[in-house]
């Protein structure tokens, strides 16, 4: 019990080497609060040994975490980073996310909590059929005994998630079973249900969280660690894990973060966090199937969502940092700030006040710590000063002790309550020195009562909270305490509901400004707190939901440890972290991410950190977004232009780009319309349309003119579900207002587990573009000269409707742009058609890309749908003329003059000009608009004859 410096005479330094070898020799999980301080004594290492171990006996012989491989489609478009340069500002994004093949096969009895929306039940159906058996759990708040049902065959167990019995209960009910593995789909009630409609203290809180821990800490040890085994928990928040909606319950994600850290405690067990996309909980049978598929088949990141077109999404980080201009508090501006008055959120306030210099801003300061009227003369006080008074005051309680005695602990204890009211004072003073305005109240952050009273007497409204107070008790959930876990996670999520209580007894609805201090525990998980990462998560996702009704700029900073702040030496964690391979914060960095954040912009969710060693488990990490051109990202900033450019991968400003899009049925109906056999296929025309756009971002200056020397290769085949490809642009060459740009349509060769090992390339083009001038005749001269000479298609009445096309094409209604045919013309040796083209709002079906679906306009650059109504117009003539279904192989070169009139009846003409022995045939294509001007012409465009046309199909016009 002797203090190791003041008696035993071991210094700091050597406190610290000490106990990173102690974390090194008994595999402790990290903790980012540990503080050197608190543990003064020999046997306050050995209980934090203890405690960190889950109780039992210390013992050398832990294994060492092995996580689950992973791999990234991306791996080739971002480069990963291991940041160890030192700490900056990430912000967090969704990528694509494959996973990796790996079967997994399970035996015993898995355990489902139930969903409310029947998914649960679906699921233990799909166990059953793999020969396992399943039970439910349904979780009800506030019943007083749990109970075991029959409900058509299935053992359904009730319980209230916040009664420990309840749970050692249902344990009990399944003694000497071996659980196989457990999903935990309680959250999905939350689905539909609103946080502010929750009570106080939360309930929700319980059903997302406590029942999950509870679940694991009473099962967990069921699931043999020497077999294969799974935990699942299941959310409904986006399909992407809150980081792109603003309709979803935040409190859903409590289950995410202990899944994360579960992760970390039980390396042998494929542990996932799944977040579904919406539209699934009306299907419980797709969302049973598609869970399955994901946990029984695929391993790698625990954090995964799942989209309602098939695709996976994993949270990484990239290196960023907010560039809007700052703009300084004012007078009008009240913060609410918890956890303020010392330590970490101190500085960072005290960062904000200084960057608002004489604004006449207001912070009102919350903390537990009781304010001592004696420190505040302490503020100026030497180190001799503070050491003398801290001698005194063991005298004191030397005198007042029965036995005459004292130890250090109860010395330390109470020296502390001084120098946290001293540290209230000197947060205090700092703030008045920038000329702004600051108060401190000793009130819990989870006292709603009080918080309301203090904001409907502050007589102005908040208009920011910042959110710094939390506890944190490392355990691991073996033998971590209901209590603990309880007293950590309402901390931050009740105590977030009770500081918007203030805010609205203050006046408005919403702060205009809100910050949770979280940590990067939430954003990745660790071993012994998964109650801490349970909280964090919530409001990680509560901000970034915050942020997208553009009600309230919000942000969840995850923080790494700092140092220097609240430590009684000076370096002691970083010895302690960097066992862990964790980088700390200087205080100065933090704040300078903080005032950043609050004053330029910052939303969402970011990290505050470096490199996090062995708790970036998956290589989350990337390098910073590409920094576009201004009149290139002013335009991709138009949401109804350039529908295929998902993201900027290369670019070398006026002479390379390269572009990324993932093609999907949901986000791009049109491909359910054009798919053979049921299988998707990507058209050659919106392949131009991709390479119009590129083109027309790399060059700026420009509009299109048409295309040369295009050629249709390997088909975009959409069999697995979503694909990503890529156009490649690079300028060939300039001359005069012409410009050339080659284009090339790639995807990436992968292998059965999703390892890319090579490029396919799919379709090729140059495209042409004439630089934007007030006149253009001399281009359009030149244009009108290079048209087919095939003479101009007649106004006439329709000899076969569009239905005589469509019984023959496999086409769907959104690409059925042929409007009828007129008539045959051309001869024996040049026979053509003449027909109606249909523009992309006359089709029979305009929603060509689901954001149309939803009201919003999307503009396209080619006319895709007057070039594909020329290629089906060829196609009939091969159809009639040699008794093949054709598809197009490449364009010699193209046109585009005008863009037509929205009702302008538009008529098209396509002659046949050659037919080669291979089967290949040879069409120039004119379309005009109803004053017989031409709109766009083919010159060469050649179909390749795939397959013989039925008897019956078969037709013939007169010439």
């Amino acid at each position: 019990d002797q203090d190791l410096e003041g008696e035993l005479g071991i210094d700091t330094v050597k406190q610290a080497e000490i106990m990173a070898e102690i974390r090194d020799r008994f595999r402790l999980p990290v903790d980012e609060d540990f503080v050197l301080a608190d543990h003064p004594t020999l046997n306050h290492f050995t209980a934090y040994i203890v405690k960190m171990q889950g109780g039992a006996e210390p013992t050398t012989t832990v294994a060492t975490p092995e996580a689950e491989p992973s791999v990234s489609p991306q791996d080739s478009d971002e480069q990963r980073v291991s940041h160890q340069a030192g700490t900056r500002r990430w912000q967090v994004e969704i990528e694509a996310c494959p996973g990796i093949a790996s079967p997994l096969n399970v035996s015993g009895t898995v355990v489902v909590s139930d969903d409310g929306w029947g998914i649960a039940e679906a699921f233990c159906q799909r166990m059953e059929a793999r020969g396992l058996h399943a039970v439910r759990v349904g979780f009800e708040s506030r019943i007083r005994d749990a109970s075991r049902h029959d409900e058509g065959g299935r053992t359904v167990y009730r319980a209230d998630p916040e009664q420990p019995e309840h749970l050692a209960w249902i344990a009990d009910q399944l003694k000497g079973t071996t659980i196989g593995g457990m999903v935990h789909m309680a959250p999905l009630k939350l689905a539909s249900e609103e946080w502010l409609e929750d009570a106080y203290p939360s309930s929700q809180i319980a059903l997302a969280g406590h029942g999950w821990f509870g679940l694991l800490k009473e099962l967990g040890g069921r699931m043999p660690a020497d077999d294969a085994g799974f935990i699942a928990s299941v959310t409904s928040m986006d399909g992407r894990h809150g980081n792109l909606g603003d309709r979803f319950n935040a409190v859903q994600c409590a289950a995410s973060g202990i899944t994360k850290s579960y992760a970390f405690e039980r390396p042998d067990l494929r542990c996932r966090a799944l977040d579904l996309h919406p539209e699934f909980v009306l299907d419980e049978a797709e969302a049973a199937k598609r869970i399955e598929d994901d946990v029984f088949g695929l391993a790698g990141e625990v954090e995964i969502g799942l989209d309602r077109d098939g695709r996976r999404w994993a949270l990484v980080a990239f290196a960023e940092d907010v560039v809007d201009e700052a703009k300084p508090l004012t007078g009008k501006d009240t913060w609410l700030v918890s956890g303020g008055g010392s330590g970490v959120t101190a500085a960072s306030i005290i960062g904000v006040a200084g960057a608002s210099l004489n604004a006449g801003a207001h912070f009102e300061l919350l903390g537990r710590s009781k304010l001592i009227e004696a420190t505040s003369s302490w503020i100026d006080w030497s180190e001799d000063q503070l050491k003398e008074e801290k001698n005194a005051l063991r005298g004191r309680l030397i005198e007042a002790s029965e036995s005459g005695k004292v130890t250090m602990v109860e010395w330390n204890d109470a020296w502390q309550k001084f120098t946290r009211s001293r540290d209230v004072y000197l947060t205090l003073d700092a703030i008045e020195q920038t000329g702004n305005h600051a108060a401190y109240h000793s009130v819990d952050v989870m006292d709603q009562i009080a918080l309301q009273e203090l904001g409907s007497s502050l007589g102005r409204p908040i208009t920011g909270i910042v959110h710094g107070a939390g506890l944190e008790d490392s355990k691991l959930v073996a033998d971590k305490g209901y209590e603990v876990f309880d007293r950590v996670v309402r901390v931050k999520v009740d105590g977030w509901r009770a500081l918007l209580s203030a805010v609205v007894a203050s006046g408005p609805h919403l702060p205009e400004f809100a910050c949770c201090f979280t940590s990067v525990a939430g954003r990745f998980g660790n071993g012994g707190q998964t109650d801490y990462a349970a909280a964090n998560s919530v409001l990680d996702a509560e901000m970034a939901r915050l942020t997208a009704t553009k009600e309230c700029r919000a942000v969840a900073i995850g923080w790494t440890g700092w140092r220097d702040v609240g430590m009684a030496t000076r370096g002691s964690i970083e010895a302690v972290f960097a066992a862990a391979g964790i980088e700390t914060l200087a205080v100065e960095d933090g704040v300078s991410i903080f005032v950043a954040e609050a004053l330029q912009g910052g939303k969402r969710r970011v990290l505050g950190c470096g490199s996090l060693g062995q708790m970036d488990t998956f290589s989350s990490f990337r390098e910073a977004p590409l920094k576009l051109p201004a009149q290139m990202a002013a335009t991709i900033a138009d949401p109804s232009r350039f529908p295929f450019v998902d993201k900027v991968l290369s670019l070398d400003e006026g002479v390379h780009l390269m572009t990324q899009t993932t093609l999907s049925t949901a986000d791009h109906p049109f491909l359910l319309d054009h798919a053979i056999e049921g299988v998707p296929y990507h058209p050659g025309v919106m392949a131009l349309e991709m390479f119009a756009q590129s083109s027309l971002l790399l060059q700026p200056t420009t509009c299109l003119a048409g295309f040369e020397e295009v050629s249709f290769g390997l088909p975009v085949k959409l069999l697995k579900g979503p694909m990503t490809v890529r156009v490649d642009a690079v300028v060939e060459r300039t001359e005069d207002d012409m410009t050339w740009v080659r284009c090339r349509l790639i995807s990436d060769l992968a292998n059965s587990k999703g390892e890319v090992f090579g490029e396919r390339e799919h379709h090729e083009a140059l495209v042409r573009l004439v630089e934007k001038r007030e006149d253009l005749r001399p281009f359009l001269h030149r244009e009108v000269e290079a048209l087919p000479s095939i003479g101009t298609p007649p106004v006439g009445e329709l000899i076969h409707p569009a239905s005589f096309i469509y019984d023959r094409y496999f086409h769907g209604p959104r690409f059925q742009s042929h409007g009828g045919v007129l008539r045959g013309v051309g001869d024996a040796q040049q026979p053509g058609i003449d027909g109606l083209a249909l523009m992309r709002h006359q089709l029979p079906a305009t929603d060509q890309f689901a954001v149309e679906q939803d009201g919003e306009g999307v503009l396209l650059e080619a006319l895709p749908m007057l070039i594909e109504a020329g290629f089906q117009n060829a196609g009939l003539v091969a159809m009639e003329v040699l008794g093949y279904s054709s598809l197009p192989v490449g364009i010699a070169w193209s046109t585009m003059l005008r863009v037509p009139e929205a009702e302008e009846v538009l008529r098209l003409r396509t002659l046949q000009t050659d037919s080669l022995e291979d089967g290949t045939t040879v069409h120039d294509v004119l379309v005009v608009g109803e004053d017989d001007a031409p709109v766009l012409a083919l010159k060469g465009l050649r179909l390749k004859a795939m397959a013989n046309v039925d008897d019956g199909q078969r037709f013939a016009l007169e010439r």
